[in-house]
C-alpha cells in the first residue's frame, strides 16, 4: 500500500512539473540601475529593451517648457519567459519591470502604485477562495519575490530606500541587490554591504533573510548552513551584461568588456549573480512561494477580514523612521504610565465600597470598546474604498495616455500614407 501511495505522489509531482511552475519576480530600481540588463542576464536572452527607451518614453513627463515635472508615473511592464532545466522542469517566469520608478521629485505615488498592485493580487486570491465554484484556470498573480536594486553609492541606504522597504516589506519578500557592483572595488563593496545591513538592522526593515521561520529541528544541517551562507551574502552584489564574448576556453560567456579585459558576470569571485540565480530559480523557489502564501498572504487575509488597517501599520513604520530613539522613550513612558494606572486600580479594588458601580463601569467600557471596534471597521472600509478609487483613477489616467499615444501614432500613419499617395500620383504624372 505504501508503494502505491508513493508512486501516486511521484506521478502527481511529475504532472505538476510537466505543467510548469509559476513564479513571479518584481524588479525595482531607479533608472540606470541595471534592471533591464539583469533581467536579460537572468533569462539568458534579450527579454526587455535596454537602450534607454523607457527614459525617452517618459521624457514628456520629465520636462515641459524647460521645467522639471514633479510626477513621473511608474510603469509596470509584464514579461513572461519559459525556462527549462536539464531535467525538463519548466518554470513559467513572470517578470514585472518598473521603468520610471524613483524618477519623480515626490515618489509617494510610485509607492502607492506598487503597493496597490501587490494588494490587488492578494484580493484576487481572496475573492477566488470565497467563490462557491472556483475557476480551474485561475492564475496566481502574486509577487513571490521583489528584487530591490540599490545604487552602488558606497553610502548605505538612502531615506528613499528605507521608506520603500518599510511600506512594502510586510506585503512581499524583499531581496536587496547592489547593482553594477563592478563600479566598486572589493574593499568598497564589503564596506557598502556592511553599511546597508547595518541600516536594515537599525531600522528593522522587513526583508527575506533566509533564517526567518526556520526551525532548526526540522531542517537539515546542510540546508541550515546554506541559509546561513546566503544571509551572510545579503545584499547580493550583481553584474549584468547583454553581450556575449568568447571566454578563455572558447565557450560563449556573458561578460562586460573593458580596455584592460573582460569580466565574466558568472564569476563568483566578482559577482553574486550565480548564487542569486540559483536561489531564485532552484534552491529557494518553493520557499519563497510558501512564505508568500503561508505568511504574507495569510497576514494580509487576516487583517482584511478582521477589518484591521494594513495601511495604518505601514504609516507607523514610516513614523518610526523619523522618530528614531524617541519611540523607545515613548514606550518606556507608556510602560510607566501603565504601571501607575494598574497600581491605582488595584488600590481602588481593595476598598470594595461600591462593587455594583464597578460592574456598571466595566459593562460601559465593554460597550464603548465594541463601539470603537465598529467605528474602526467602518473607517477601514472607507479607507479601502478610497484606495480602490484612487487606484481606478490612476488606471484611467494611464489608459487615457495610452489612447492619446495611439491616436498620435494613427495620425502619423495617416500622414505617411497621404504623403506616399501624393508621391505615387506625382510619379504617375
Amino acid at each position: 500500500m505504501n508503494g502505491i501511495i508513493e508512486a501516486s505522489a511521484n506521478l502527481r509531482k511529475r504532472k505538476q512539473l510537466k505543467r510548469g511552475i509559476n513564479f513571479t519576480i518584481m524588479v525595482i530600481g531607479p533608472s540606470g540601475s541595471g534592471r533591464s540588463t539583469f533581467i536579460n542576464t537572468l533569462c539568458g536572452q534579450n527579454v526587455v529593451e535596454c537602450s534607454g527607451a523607457s527614459l525617452k518614453q517618459n521624457s514628456k513627463y520629465l520636462s515641459a517648457g524647460n521645467e522639471i515635472q514633479a510626477q513621473v508615473p511608474v510603469d509596470l511592464r509584464h514579461e513572461m519567459v519559459e525556462l527549462e532545466d536539464d531535467e525538463g522542469v519548466k518554470i513559467q517566469l513572470n517578470i514585472i519591470d518598473t521603468p520610471g520608478f524613483g524618477s519623480s521629485i515626490d515618489n509617494t505615488n510610485n509607492f502607492d502604485i506598487i503597493s496597490d498592485y501587490i494588494k490587488h493580487q492578494y484580493d484576487e486570491i481572496l475573492l477566488e477562495e470565497s467563490r462557491v465554484k472556483r475557476n480551474p484556470r485561475f492564475k496566481d498573480g502574486r509577487v513571490h519575490v521583489l528584487l530591490y536594486f540599490i545604487e552602488p553609492t558606497g553610502h548605505g541606504l538612502k531615506e528613499f530606500d528605507i521608506l520603500f522597504m518599510q511600506k512594502i516589506g510586510d506585503l512581499c519578500n524583499i531581496l536587496p541587490v547592489i547593482s553594477k557592483s563592478d563600479s566598486l572595488t572589493v574593499e568598497e563593496l564589503k564596506l557598502n554591504k556592511k553599511m546597508i545591513i547595518d541600516d536594515i538592522n537599525y531600522y528593522n526593515l522587513p526583508i527575506f533573510n533566509f533564517l526567518d521561520n526556520v526551525n532548526e529541528d526540522e531542517i537539515s544541517e546542510e540546508d541550515y548552513e546554506t541559509n546561513l551562507y546566503l544571509k551572510s551574502l545579503l545584499p547580493f552584489s550583481v553584474i549584468g551584461s547583454n553581450e556575449l564574448y568568447t571566454g578563455a576556453n572558447g565557450e560563449q560567456i556573458r561578460a562586460r568588456k573593458y580596455p584592460w579585459g573582460i569580466i565574466d558576470v558568472e564569476d563568483a569571485n566578482v559577482s553574486d549573480f550565480v548564487v542569486l540565480r540559483n536561489t531564485l530559480l532552484i534552491s529557494h523557489l518553493n520557499d519563497l512561494k510558501e512564505h508568500t502564501h503561508q505568511i504574507l498572504y495569510e497576514n494580509y487575509r487576516t487583517e482584511t477580514l478582521s477589518g484591521n488597517s494594513h495601511t495604518k501599520s505601514n504609516n507607523n513604520n514610516s513614523n518610526n523612521y523619523y522618530s528614531g530613539s524617541r519611540s523607545v522613550d515613548a514606550h518606556n513612558t507608556a510602560t510607566v504610565a501603565s504601571t501607575s494606572v494598574s497600581s491605582s486600580n488595584a488600590a481602588t479594588d481593595t476598598q470594595g465600597d461600591k462593587p455594583h458601580e464597578y460592574s456598571n463601569e466595566s459593562e460601559t467600557n465593554h460597550v464603548a470598546a465594541a463601539g470603537d471596534n465598529y467605528l474602526a471597521k467602518e473607517e477601514q472600509i472607507k479607507l479601502e474604498e478610497e484606495r480602490l478609487k484612487a487606484f481606478e483613477e490612476r488606471v484611467q489616467q494611464e489608459l487615457q495616455l495610452k489612447r492619446q499615444e495611439l491616436l498620435k501614432r494613427e495620425q502619423e500613419l495617416r500622414e505617411i500614407e497621404e504623403r506616399l499617395e501624393r508621391e505615387a500620383s506625382m510619379n504617375n504624372e
